[in-house]
């Protein structure tokens, strides 16, 4: 099945290559995109060389910046957070974890040759893989995450400060900022995301077992936001970076990974979109452990792409961009997602967790031995990407940002829709009864048409609920208010709307 959708979405992407639009497509050659490095964002305490207990443990945060030269103004801004599990690249056993990882490099690169400037941005890391119990594994990297969440947010509040104090010297419209990650990135992306509440993090999940205690201390690392008393005197350690300034967003999105918690998904966040691979055993596509890479140590459930995108569409937080792309890479996926809008499977190979990864195997080999363990290293790679290569790893990365780009695009404003036809597909399907009662009919007339989902929406605009659509004939149980309603509906190319009466 991989092979046949690359394959096709290959070919499409040269069909696609005549049809330029600012945002979705590269309209920029990559000798266009000036890349600064290592320019400072904040700085604050570490755990990476044991736990803080002076000033020295203050580390410095860095970005590297990738600016379209086109001379343009009022741009937008994506913040992009690398992979690595949390910890440094090689020490990991894996060859990625930094700024400037190949993949990470190359996504950063295709986003900023569409017209968006992109700020790769480095974050705290340190835990402890091989502590001696899942309470103690589940601190440790819930503690990482706490704090990727943080220096996003204090990123975001950088660039926020660099337009109001600093002249803004790239020329940034602070509206329109998206956040997204690869891999243990995607774990921020998340839960930035969805992480709206300071009680959000207080979880029974995330609570010691044994001793009754949460397991994020927010009193000694500050609040989400990375704001809070810089006092290692009495234990708190915390630089509140650009303080003053929001730290919000307007969209996410994730290549791999996952979140900590659904339930910290709720009605009304900002719109998620995600790329995972189904047969990812680091990150589960669904919802399941998540394994210490090389070992059988369990950390924590987490839940993947599938089941975190169905949430954020049953509730509505994919409404931004839902069903107003309909391109050539939308018609493809759209054959795995089953009806998840935002949502793009790759139907991989077992074990094929990062099929956009790849990885300069000679440095590798030319690693010192010990500390780090090349045979290991190269071993992981073989692990989570069989059979992988650049050239394949670059065809994943055109499609997975292929698919994202329109719909980051449309929930950011810069659009208001991508290849949508204006006809309404909904004129040959049939709502029997209308006025309905308790019950309703969905039947689809269509010969060459794929009804893949519809919604009932209220005069408002609020999602009332949603329709699992499996054949051409569905029929479903109502029990909704009387009044006036809209039947929204998703084919495969393309969408519609027909009024409904409920009686």
């Amino acid at each position: 099945m991989k092979k046949t959708l690359l394959t096709s979405l290959i070919v499409l992407l040269v069909s696609n290559s005549f049809a330029q639009i600012k945002y979705v497509d590269k309209i920029l050659t990559t000798d266009k995109i000036k890349i600064t490095k290592n320019t400072a964002y904040g700085d604050n305490y570490t755990v990476i060389t044991g736990t803080p207990t002076m000033a020295s443990k203050v580390m410095p945060m860095v970005m590297d910046i990738y600016e379209p030269q086109d001379g343009a103004s009022n741009r937008p801004l994506i913040l992009f957070s690398h992979s690595g599990s949390f910890l440094p690249r090689y020490s990991n056993n894996s060859p990625v974890g930094y700024k400037d990882d190949s993949a990470t490099v190359a996504l950063c690169m295709a986003l900023a040759q569409r017209g968006y400037v992109v700020a790769s941005f480095t974050y705290r890391m340190g835990w402890n893989p091989a502590a001696a119990t899942v309470d103690l594994r589940k601190q440790g990297i819930i503690n990482a995450a706490y704090k990727g969440v943080q220096d996003l947010a204090t990123c975001v509040r950088y660039w926020k400060r660099s337009v109001k104090e600093a002249g803004n010297p790239y020329n940034i419209d602070t509206t329109k900022i998206a956040v997204g990650g690869n891999g243990t990135g995607g774990y921020i992306a998340s839960a930035y995301a969805s992480l709206d509440r300071q009680s959000e993090i207080k979880s029974t999940k995330f609570r010691d077992a044994s001793t009754g205690k949460y397991m994020v201390n927010d009193t000694m690392w500050g609040n989400l936001s990375g704001l809070g008393v810089d006092n290692p005197a009495i234990g708190m350690f915390c630089k509140s970076n650009h303080a003053g300034y929001t730290s919000n967003s307007k969209v996410a999105f994730c290549v791999g990974g996952a979140i900590g918690d659904s339930s910290w998904i709720e009605k009304g966040e900002i719109p998620i979109i995600w790329s995972h691979s189904i047969m990812d055993p680091f990150a589960p596509y669904t919802t399941g452990m998540v394994n210490v890479p090389g070992t059988t140590l369990q950390v924590v459930e987490v839940s993947g792409g599938y089941d975190a995108m169905a949430r954020c569409q049953r509730l509505g937080n994919t409404a931004p961009y839902k069903g107003k792309v309909m391109d050539d890479y939308t018609r493809s996926i759209n054959k795995l997602n089953k009806g998840i809008d935002g949502l793009y499977p790759i139907a991989g190979l077992a074990n094929a967790s990062g099929p956009y990864e790849w990885y300069d195997t000679a440095k590798i080999k030319l690693l010192p031995n010990p500390p780090y363990n090349p045979p290991v290293i190269l071993a992981g790679i073989k692990a989570s990407n069989p059979m992988w290569s650049k050239a394949k790893a670059m065809r994943y990365i055109d499609t997975v940002i292929g698919y994202m780009a329109p719909r980051i695009a449309i929930s950011l404003g810069l659009l208001t829709s991508v290849g949508i036809e204006n006809s309404n597909l909904a004129t040959n399907v049939t709502l029997a009864p209308n006025p309905a009662k308790n019950q309703l009919i969905i039947h689809n007339n269509w010969d060459n048409r794929v009804l893949l989902g519809a919604s009932l929406v209220d005069v408002t605009g609020k999602i009332i609920r949603e329709f699992a659509i499996s054949s051409n004939h569905n029929v479903f149980e109502l029990n909704v208010p009387t009044g006036i309603y809209v039947v929204r509906m998703q084919f495969n190319d393309g969408v519609g709307s027909s009024k409904l009466m409920v009686d």
